[in-house]
C-alpha cells in the first residue's frame, strides 16, 4: 500500500504549504485525487488482501465499522486521513459534514444527490424544521471526484448502485465552524444523529415495551408522554409508534385499519400539545414508508438493470431527471422504452417472501397498465390519455372506460411511482 503513503505525503506537503487552511483543503484534495489517478493503479481487492495479511495498520478511524462495509484507513496524517469505504447494499442518509475533503469512485457507481435546506424553526440545537429541496442528481462512475464542503453548503446523499462499490475519501478530522453533522428527513426535518439524551432514550424504550406486550393502556400512556414531552421527543415517540403499528402483521393479514386509527388518535393528542408542528411529521413518515418499501423490493432483485431502476425511483423524485439518467447510463436506447421494458419485466417478477403477485406491488398488471404507464411517463394527463384511446392507433384500448381512472390512480398511488407520476 505504498502508493497511499505517497499520496498522503503529497497531500500533506501541499496542505502544509497552505498553512493547513481548511477552506482550500477540498479543492486541494480533489486535485490530488485527480492527478494521482488511484483507481487505475489500485486493485480494490489488494486492499482487502493487505488488511488480511498485515501485522499492523495505520490508525483506524472507524474501528467499529459504522460507515462502510468495511471502512479502512489507508493513511493517517497529523490533520487528515485517507479512507476507503466498501459498500454492499449500503446507502447513506441525506446529510452534511462536520469536516472537509474530497472523495473518488474506486469501484462501481453511485447516484449522487445534492440538496438544500431552508430552516424555518430551530426547535433546539439538535432538531429543527424547514424545507428540504433536491438541487442536483448525478450518476457517478469510476474515477469521478467530488468535493466535500462542511456544513449546509454541501448536503448530499450517495446511493451505491453496484454490489460492491468502493470510494476513496480524503478528509480532515473535523471542522470546528461546522461542528454538527446534521441528517435530513424529507421533506421537513433536520436532526443531529449523534445526539444522545438518557431521558429521551428511556422514554422511547418504554414504547417498545408497551406495544410489544400489547398493554391495554399503551396508547393512553404513550399519548400522555407525548403531551408532556418536548416536540423532539414527541416526534421520535410518534415515529416509533407509527412504524410499530404499520408493521403489525395481524392487521396486515386481515386488512384491518386499527393501527392507522390508533395512530390518528395519538396524532390528534400530539397536535393539542404541539400545535401545527405535528402537521410536519406525517409526510416524513410517509416518505420513510415509501423508501423502506423500495429498499425491501430492491434487496431481493438480482438484475443490475432492475436494481438501477429501483434506485432511481428511490432517490430521484423527478420524471425528467430519471429519463436523463437512464439515457446517460444506456445512451443507445430510448429511455422511455427502456423503462417500459423494466416495468413489464418487474410485473412478471415475484419478490422473495412477499405475498404480492409481482415486484411492482400492483395486482393484475397487464398491457392496459403498460399503455397508461407509458403515457403518464411521457407527461400526458388523464384527459390526454383518454383522447389517445379514441385514435385508431390505440383502438384496442378504446374500451377502458372508467378503468382508465382506476389504472391512473393505481400507478400514481404506487410507492414505486408516486413521486414521478404526479398529476399534471
Amino acid at each position: 500500500m505504498r502508493i497511499f503513503q505517497e499520496f498522503g505525503a503529497l497531500v500533506e506537503s501541499r496542505w502544509r504549504h497552505q498553512n493547513y487552511n481548511e477552506q482550500i483543503f477540498p479543492g486541494l484534495a480533489a486535485a490530488a485525487l485527480t492527478e494521482s489517478n488511484l483507481p487505475a493503479q489500485v486493485d480494490p481487492w489488494e486492499i482487502i488482501r493487505w488488511v488480511q495479511r498485515a501485522g499492523s495498520l495505520p490508525d483506524q478511524k472507524d474501528v467499529e465499522g459504522r460507515f462502510g462495509n468495511p471502512p479502512i484507513t489507508l493513511y493517517a496524517g497529523p490533520r487528515f486521513y485517507v479512507d476507503v469505504y466498501f459498500w454492499l447494499d449500503g446507502t447513506t442518509s441525506i446529510h452534511q459534514h462536520a469536516f472537509t475533503g474530497a472523495f473518488q469512485v474506486l469501484l462501481g457507481s453511485s447516484i449522487h444527490s445534492r440538496y438544500s435546506f431552508t430552516e424555518e424553526k430551530l426547535i433546539n440545537e439538535h432538531f429543527c424544521t424547514g424545507e428540504i429541496k433536491l438541487e442536483e442528481v448525478q450518476l457517478l462512475q469510476l474515477n469521478d471526484v467530488r468535493l466535500i464542503n462542511p456544513g449546509r453548503n454541501f448536503i448530499h446523499s450517495l446511493f451505491h448502485l453496484d454490489r460492491p462499490s468502493a470510494t476513496i475519501t480524503v478528509r480532515t478530522e473535523h471542522t470546528p465552524s461546522s461542528a454538527l453533522q446534521w441528517d435530513y428527513r424529507k421533506p421537513y426535518l433536520a436532526t443531529n444523529p449523534f445526539f444522545r439524551n438518557q431521558i429521551m432514550t428511556k422514554k422511547l424504550q418504554t414504547i417498545g415495551l408497551l406495544l410489544g406486550m400489547k398493554h391495554p393502556d399503551a396508547d393512553a400512556m404513550i399519548g400522555d408522554m407525548i403531551c408532556a414531552s418536548d416536540f423532539q421527543t414527541a416526534y421520535f415517540a410518534l415515529e416509533a409508534f407509527f412504524h410499530a403499528v404499520k408493521n403489525n402483521q395481524m392487521d396486515s393479514l386481515f386488512g384491518l385499519s386499527t393501527g392507522n386509527d390508533r395512530f390518528q388518535s395519538l396524532l390528534a393528542r400530539g397536535k393539542e400539545a404541539h400545535g401545527d408542528l405535528i402537521d410536519l411529521v406525517v409526510p416524513v413518515f410517509e416518505e420513510q414508508v415509501r423508501q423502506n418499501d423500495i429498499v425491501q423490493r430492491r434487496s431481493t432483485i438480482t438484475s443490475d438493470e432492475h436494481r438501477f431502476f429501483l434506485a432511481l425511483l428511490l432517490n430521484v423524485p423527478d420524471r425528467e431527471k430519471i429519463l436523463e439518467l437512464v439515457k446517460q447510463r444506456y445512451p443507445e436506447t430510448d429511455p422511455v422504452e427502456k423503462i417500459l421494458d423494466w416495468v413489464e419485466e418487474l410485473s412478471q417478477t415475484r419478490v422473495l417472501g412477499s405475498k404480492e403477485g409481482n415486484a411492482l406491488g400492483i395486482e393484475g398488471f397487464d398491457d392496459d397498465h403498460i399503455f397508461v404507464f407509458e403515457y403518464l411517463l411521457r407527461g400526458k394527463s388523464l384527459a390526454e390519455i383518454r383522447e389517445l384511446t379514441k385514435q385508431d392507433e390505440f383502438q384496442r384500448f378504446a374500451n377502458l372506460g372508467d378503468k382508465l381512472d382506476t389504472f391512473v390512480a393505481d400507478l400514481r398511488n404506487s410507492p414505486l411511482f408516486t413521486t414521478i407520476l404526479l398529476p399534471n
